[in-house]
């Protein structure tokens, strides 16, 4: 037989006859050879890798714990005409605080990527919109917010969810229902953005944002509500399993990235050819495959709606991405907890952004807390201990959602992002009038850089250095004063 002009020879017998003594073997007796002949190094591998990871995760929460962060408080003039395009860019801006370390940084100090998250809570129907980030990327957000809303006032608050850190479940005067969302198909597949609310003849926005508002502003005294969303800059080419989508939507072949793997293997690539030559001499030559001569024609047969969704992932794919990590907890006295009114509704607002035919939004199975069949109370008390630790540290790794969620930048601008003017949400934080600066001609006898007017000039009287009034800084928003405290 001839490989690439290379005879070989191969006794088809004395394989098939190897083959049949191994399998006639004791299963105990074969993992034994095995193990005596060299499998004892892979279980060793394998045991030493396990130990890295446990020690690797541990540096990684060193290193996290070591991170300062602050919570930025953040409202905007009732009169606002931005789109979320505007908070959009907001998003965008946050690309500049990806960052990579080499090897020994991410392998051996634990380095991770910094997270921010941007928040919407309501405190007894008190609604603030929120941003947390690390201490260092203050300038970061305040002049990404500026940009876009040149009159949002910026406070930095303190933390509203820490008093209820120490707060243990089951608990006689507290009830918790949280979790976190995951995507119910792939990420590639977009979920409905603010664009799908634009109205199709006069361009006008019809505000997601508004109903959920809306419903938050609905709770009373001794209730809260957190929506959290936990943001990671990715680095560029994130989509690599959307590449696959589109190729298979498209009927064309899909070639993953080559991998170390394949570099190291590549100089023995005639391997390959020799197994498809052993199987084309013992099956025969195989027929070409009808099925690849329909798929070149697959792209042509997409329904209007598939070619729609088809557009969306390319769309997606365009955009910058985050990891996300979502979560959602309602938090209240036993003697008013509605979950008809803290749970539901806010579900409700947040299916609409779910497409049946793309990607939506569900409660995380293994997160919320409730539970079926035994142990019910142990189990929901566990998972109410667990989502509300997870919710205060704000941690993009810790939670029990393993799948990996990645939004781009639109997505995340239609979940999170300012009100429009016309919301009328009555409690949600809002500037009641606009800073403007003085006139530049208004007279006055000195400059904060100490330099003499025009007017203090002409003046016969002494001058006296007069120090222009600052505008008082906004106090700090507070919560209701009857907002319970542990």
């Amino acid at each position: 037989m001839g490989i690439n002009g290379i005879e070989i020879e191969i006794d088809f017998l004395s394989i098939w006859n190897k083959i049949l003594v191994f399998g006639s073997q004791n299963p105990v007796t074969i993992a034994i050879d095995m193990f005596l002949n060299g499998g004892w190094v892979v279980l060793l591998l394998l045991f030493i890798y396990g130990l890295y990871t446990v020690w690797l995760d541990s540096r990684r929460g060193q290193f996290a714990s070591k991170i300062k962060h602050i919570l930025l408080a953040i409202d905007i003039p009732k009169n606002n005409i931005q789109t979320p395009k505007a908070v959009e860019s907001v998003f965008i801006a946050l690309a500049g605080a990806q960052g990579s370390g080499n090897l020994v940084d991410i392998y051996w100090r634990g380095k991770i990527q910094d997270s921010f998250s941007f928040e919407i809570v309501s405190l007894e129907s008190y609604v603030q919109f929120l941003v947390r980030t690390p201490k260092h990327f203050r300038d970061l957000i305040e002049a990404a917010i500026y940009a876009q809303y040149p009159e949002a006032e910026i406070t930095e608050v303190a933390d509203y969810a820490e008093p209820y850190k120490d707060v243990k479940f089951p608990n006689n005067k507290y009830d918790l229902w949280g979790t976190e969302f995951l995507l119910a198909r792939d990420y590639p597949y977009p979920i409905r953005t603010y664009l799908d609310f634009e109205h199709k003849l006069t361009g006008e926005l019809l505000d997601p944002m508004a109903g959920l508002l809306e419903m938050l502003t609905r709770i009373g005294v001794g209730e809260q509500i957190w929506l959290q969303f936990v943001v990671t800059p990715q680095k560029p080419g994130w989509g690599e399993k959307g590449k696959k989508i589109l190729k298979e939507m498209k009927g064309e072949p899909y070639a993953p990235p080559a991998t170390i793997a394949d570099k190291l293997l590549k100089p023995v690539g005639f391997i390959s050819d020799i197994v498809m030559a052993v199987t084309s001499e013992v099956f025969g030559p195989s027929e070409p495959s009808k099925k690849k001569e329909e798929d070149q024609w697959k792209m042509f047969r997409l329904s209007p709606g598939e070619r729609i969704v088809f557009e969306n992932i390319q769309k997606k794919l365009s955009q910058h991405a985050f990891r996300i990590k979502f979560r959602f907890v309602y938090f209240g006295e036993k003697d008013v907890f509605n979950k008809a009114r803290g749970v539901a509704s806010v579900i409700a607002g947040i299916q609409q952004f779910n497409v049946a035919d793309s990607n939506g939004f569900m409660p995380g199975p293994k997160t919320k807390t409730s539970a079926d069949y035994f142990r019910v109370g142990k189990r929901v008390a566990e998972r109410q201990r667990r989502i509300l630790k997870n919710y205060i540290k704000r941690s993009n790794f810790y939670g029990d959602n393993v799948k990996n969620m990645f939004l781009c930048s639109q997505e995340l601008a239609s979940l999170w992002h300012f009100p429009v003017m016309s919301v009328k949400a009555p409690t949600v934080e809002k500037i009641g009038s606009k800073r403007a600066v003085p006139p530049s001609r208004l007279p006055y006898a000195s400059t904060r850089l100490g330099t003499v007017s025009q007017s203090a000039l002409v003046s016969e009287t002494p001058i006296t250095e007069v120090k222009p009034t600052l505008p008082e800084s906004r106090p700090e928003p507070k919560p209701p004063a009857n907002l319970p405290t542990v």
